[in-house]
């Protein structure tokens, strides 16, 4: 650790004028490896049937991360290669390009100009009962706030046709359950208009259709995300849509696939919260079991600073929700740790020294049983028996327990770190 915070600042320091970098800075510094001898003749080939330089664009999210992307379109077993790129010489459009090997070298089968400046994320699959493979590919802008998918239909191999929808999220999955993937999109948000939430499928015709429409239930809706989670009402997974309004109330709702309807089974009106902060709070799988856990604002009555909050992650996915954690958030950091159950309504949170150390206090004592301290430096690595350090990613935190915290509770505490930034 301590090794690596000056790497970290240094790469801060050179990223921007103002000495910070901005995320998607950091991710093209750091994973921005030196091209293999094939890869290297893949953009060689582009370079010379464009006649000019290209720069590699890396996808923001997502498994396929690589602007070189290597994989069997055609089922024939020999890969073909999908390049993202831009070309400075043609615009600040993002490209895309598949070839075929030709021996020891490559050939160009499909050169085009994507959609945005961007990309949000690619995938490769069937959408077809064909069996050839399609290039899903999410352009976006610099801000994510609107996405413009496109989907690349092949024919042994080579880019057939190509169909684009605006939206603002989107998810691959077969919801329908015939064995073909589906696209679930939530359309574009415009002023006073309802957001639809779509299931498409193309294993008619190769043409996407849409089998059912929903609209969701709030005006301007903004979607942060779409997900997929067991369910007690269906067979069919559910479609969990979190998404917010112009007034910073955030809603989940779910819904699954049947009989070409998409039928409700969670309300936007049952689970609602305010989020002021530069980052969605949406609904994951806390405890890995399959079903999607929605985050709750528990009020504290305003005895506590803002972004010190108590917050509960709860399935209601099933017949009778359940609770799966209690704990606490630092918001502007993203931290959340749980805490035991039987604590609630028995302890209150302020901060210490500064904004770095969080103090949780017995409420009608005023006595400190844990802090907890965000590492900013290198930290001394001799702790004390009631000492711990956990961490997420860069992140590190020093955990300090009062005597009256038993063993199993520092454990449950310790473990219990989730990053939801």
């Amino acid at each position: 650790m301590k090794r690596f915070l000056p790497l970290l600042l240094a790469v801060l320091m050179f990223t921007g004028c103002d000495g910070f970098a901005n995320k998607d800075n950091i991710i093209n510094l750091l994973s921005s490896p030196k091209l293999s001898r094939i890869e290297s003749g893949i953009v060689t080939c582009i370079k010379d049937y464009l006649g000019q330089d290209v720069i590699l664009k890396y996808p923001k999210q997502g498994s396929n991360i690589s602007p070189v992307q290597m994989v069997d379109l055609s089922g024939d077993g020999s890969d073909e290669a999908v390049v993202l790129y831009t070309a400075p010489g043609m615009g600040g459009t993002v490209r895309l390009a598949v070839l075929s090997a030709q021996g020891d070298s490559w050939q160009v089968d499909y050169e085009g100009e994507g959609l945005g400046s961007e990309i949000h994320s690619i995938s490769f699959t069937s959408l077809t009962p064909a069996g050839d493979r399609q290039i899903v590919v999410g352009y976006t802008y610099s801000d994510s706030s609107e996405k413009f998918l496109s989907i690349y239909f092949t024919d042994n191999g080579k880019v057939d046709d190509i169909q684009h929808q605006t939206c603002q999220d989107y998810l691959l999955a077969d919801v329908t359950g015939d064995g073909i993937q589906d696209i679930i999109l939530a359309g574009i948000n415009a002023d006073n208009q309802y957001t639809q939430l779509k299931v498409l499928s193309a294993s008619e015709n190769n043409v996407l259709t849409a089998l059912v429409t929903r609209q969701l239930k709030v005006p301007n809706a903004r979607v942060t995300s779409i997900a997929l989670s067991k369910n007690d009402f269906s067979d069919k997974m559910a479609i969990v849509v979190d998404y917010t309004d112009s007034y910073f109330r955030v809603y989940t709702q779910g819904v699954y696939f049947t009989d070409y309807k998409l039928n409700e089974i969670l309300s936007p009106s049952q689970v609602q919260k305010r989020w002021v902060y530069d980052y969605s709070l949406d609904s994951r799988d806390v405890d890995g079991d399959g079903y999607l856990e929605t985050p709750t604002v528990i009020d504290s009555g305003n005895t506590m600073p803002e972004n010190l909050k108590f917050m509960e992650w709860t399935n209601y996915l099933t017949q009778q929700p359940v609770r799966k954690y209690y704990g606490f958030c630092e918001a502007a950091s993203g931290i959340y740790f749980r805490l035991p159950d039987l604590w609630q309504n028995y302890v209150v949170m302020s901060y210490g020294e500064n904004e770095n150390i969080w103090l949780l206090k017995q409420a009608d004592e005023d006595k400190t049983i844990v802090t907890f301290e965000l590492l900013s430096t290198g930290y001394d690595e001799n702790l004390a028996d009631n000492e711990i350090i956990v961490g997420t990613g860069t992140l590190q935190i020093k955990i300090t327990f009062d005597e009256s915290v038993s063993a199993d509770q520092r454990q449950y505490i310790a473990d219990g770190l989730m990053y939801i930034k």
